[in-house]
């Protein structure tokens, strides 16, 4: 026999943890976005120092 006490704790863990795991991979994606910015725009300073900083893009 199931213990439906058992199913509704199971479902509402699995809603919990869905939702956590789509705000963590969304602000895993927000900061790798950050990251690469960040590393272009040094790069870019590195190979082009003549070029002024408002002229970058972002």
């Amino acid at each position: 026999m199931k213990n439906p006490w058992m199913s509704a704790y199971l479902s509402a863990a699995n809603q919990m943890t869905s939702a956590a795991r789509g705000q963590v991979g969304a602000e895993m994606s927000r900061q790798q976005t950050e990251m690469m910015r960040a590393w272009t725009e040094m790069w870019m300073g590195m190979m082009f120092p003549w070029m002024s900083q408002s002229n970058r893009r972002r």
